[in-house]
């Protein structure tokens, strides 16, 4: 059998150099807006009014340059590097979009606060296992990754009062010499925190 080639020949560029340039650079520039939006969000913390504003900044920039589910989401990838990998694909499964999706401002925002508020997250439950020291009994910690699944689905914060914690470790039942690792006890409460999420629709 012969193969036409007319086809084939007429998909070619007519300069395949100009060409690869051309989309290798509208790729480096699509990164380099991404970059520029992450550093935009992370400049104060969530917690601080301007944050609203530089979230605005970030999506306007986004959309002037054509804001899609797929830069949405590599904008998360990036929010969520330095949380345990497991926990980022997870995170990401929730809240990413459709490539083509548009992406409106609440989506967005809603969705860059809540990679924020894990790095909290994260950091409050490295907190709490230094603080635990000798008492990482694998009874304990159940109980308080159960507390905190209660206290984070009834009122929507992650900090527990040491008055709290100080009345679940003497109440939990231990294990005996079953101790957890750090690594295990950041993750199971990053678990809790991510069980807590609502898929957005």
């Amino acid at each position: 059998a012969v193969v036409s080639t007319q086809s084939t020949g007429e998909n070619r560029p007519k300069d395949p150099v100009a060409f690869l340039s051309q989309y290798f650079g509208s790729l480096v520039e699509e990164v380099n807006v991404i970059i520029r939006a992450q550093r935009l969000v992370c400049l104060t913390h969530h917690s601080r009014p301007a944050f609203s504003d530089n979230v605005i900044s970030a999506y306007k920039l986004l959309r002037e340059k054509g804001l899609s589910g797929k830069v949405h989401n590599e904008l998360l990838r990036g929010l969520c590097n330095g949380l345990p990998p497991v926990i980022a694909e997870r995170l990401l499964d929730k809240l990413n979009c459709k490539e083509l999706d548009a992406v409106p401002h609440q989506l967005f925002y809603n969705n860059v606060l809540t990679c924020l508020v894990c790095h909290d997250y994260k950091k409050h439950s490295e907190l709490l296992y230094r603080e635990l020291g000798s008492v990482c009994d694998r009874g304990v910690c159940e109980s308080l990754f159960q507390l905190l699944a209660e206290h984070t689905e009834s009122s929507s914060k992650y900090e527990l009062s040491s008055s709290l914690i100080a009345r679940t470790i003497s109440s939990a039942n231990s294990y005996g010499n079953q101790y957890i690792s750090s690594e295990e006890f950041v993750i199971s409460a990053l678990d809790t925190y991510v069980d807590m999420l609502q898929t957005p629709t």
